[in-house]
């Protein structure tokens, strides 16, 4: 058998175990006080997610942005810009590189082509599209298979400026 030793008198764990005066209600408190800030918290984060999620996880939102995002990229030095098909075709002319951006009915989207070939697929879901210029500064205005509308304003910078 193991047998242990009795500590000193006097060493920290005899004293330690006699003046012990177990759990008490000012430590019951404080831990209910911070459980409480902790659910406050966490229902907090659930509610901002819940706001996040709708306004920046809706895909057709996400999809519209990066839209923009690379139409922008396209309208910077440009040689020429062409409207054509009424409206609802763009033509990019950037050193040498024939960039068009177009509305495709049958599959419900807008797709580029450069240089008259591929078929990239920039917006879907697409019904329709209107592409305006008014000096340096293109407007477009899509409507969605889903009825909502949304619009953008670009500026392109001719090359050389």
């Amino acid at each position: 058998m193991f047998h242990t030793r009795q500590p000193r008198a006097g060493s920290h764990d005899a004293t330690s175990r006699a003046s012990e005066g177990g759990y008490t209600f000012i430590e019951a408190l404080l831990q209910l006080l911070i459980l409480s800030v902790f659910f406050i918290l966490f229902a907090g984060f659930f509610r901002y997610s819940a706001v996040l999620v709708h306004d920046v996880g809706d895909p057709s939102s996400v999809e519209w942005e990066l839209f923009r995002y690379e139409l922008a990229d396209y309208l910077k030095n440009v040689d020429g810009v062409q409207i054509t098909e009424r409206g609802s075709k763009l033509l990019v002319v950037s050193g040498g590189k024939r960039t068009e951006i177009g509305h495709y009915a049958k599959n419900s989207m807008i797709r580029k082509r450069v240089n008259d070939e591929g078929h990239e697929p920039m917006l879907t879901g697409v019904r329709s599209v209107s592409f305006t210029e008014s000096g340096n500064q293109l407007s477009i205005r899509v409507a969605f298979n889903d009825g909502t509308e949304r619009g953008t304003i670009h500026h392109f910078l001719p090359a050389g400026e």
